[in-house]
């Protein structure tokens, strides 16, 4: 949902305590410590995320802490939105694709809350940080529905960094009849090279490769 900007790191004489995760200044991030704040119910912000995480325990914490305090009434809401959102799509396509929307969110919430054991890898800053730039780029932009987004970004992110799947679970159609496939431990997305470059989707991040078409 938008796109990768380069984001500088900054040395200081502490930088080889942790060398798994860059010094980044916040004042780096387009978006800063104010945007859209009210977004969340119990994190500070974008810069909690920034500030707070290097590996998947840390990660998981805060998705634990935010999602915490999502209700029913959210849900029934944001269950509305993809209703209305999905109102123009062709009859075939939209119920499957309501389908797995529906289960993007509500399966990864349910997930996210009762995980207790990972593996606490250490994640890759430069992709994490890439990705709260997209996430944060997203939010500067909303004017509707911004807990659906910031549901769909935490979601992401625990499938991404905790779970190593993909964001679009498998099943997933696209216009053409193609869906997201599992072969093995793989998993193959049939839009993945074209919308890398997409700054209104997170391809960039997924662990997918990109399907065979011929």
């Amino acid at each position: 949902m938008s796109a990768f900007i380069g984001v500088a790191t900054t040395r200081t004489p502490d930088s080889n305590k942790n060398p798994s995760k860059p010094l980044i200044p916040i004042q780096h991030f387009p978006y800063q410590i104010k945007l859209h704040k009210s977004a969340f119910k119990k994190l500070e912000g974008i810069h909690e995320l920034h500030e707070s995480v290097n590996d998947q325990q840390s990660l998981l914490s805060l998705l634990k802490k935010e999602l915490s305090s999502y209700s029913i009434f959210e849900f029934i809401k944001i269950q509305a939105f993809i209703e209305k959102d999905s109102k123009d799509l062709p009859c075939g396509y939209k119920e499957k694709f309501k389908e797995k929307m529906l289960e993007q969110l509500f399966v990864n919430f349910k997930s996210i809350l009762s995980c207790e054991d990972v593996q606490n890898q250490q994640l890759d800053m430069e992709q994490y940080l890439g990705f709260l730039e997209r996430f944060g780029s997203r939010l500067a932009d909303m004017d509707e529905m911004p807990r659906m987004t910031v549901l769909y970004y935490f979601c992401a992110m625990y499938n991404i960094f905790i779970t190593q799947t993909p964001p679009h679970p498998e099943g997933t159609p696209f216009p053409g009849g193609f869906v997201v496939e599992k072969v093995g431990e793989e998993y193959y997305c049939p839009v993945k090279e074209k919308q890398e470059d997409n700054i209104e989707a997170i391809c960039k991040f997924c662990v997918a490769r990109q399907m065979d078409m011929q």
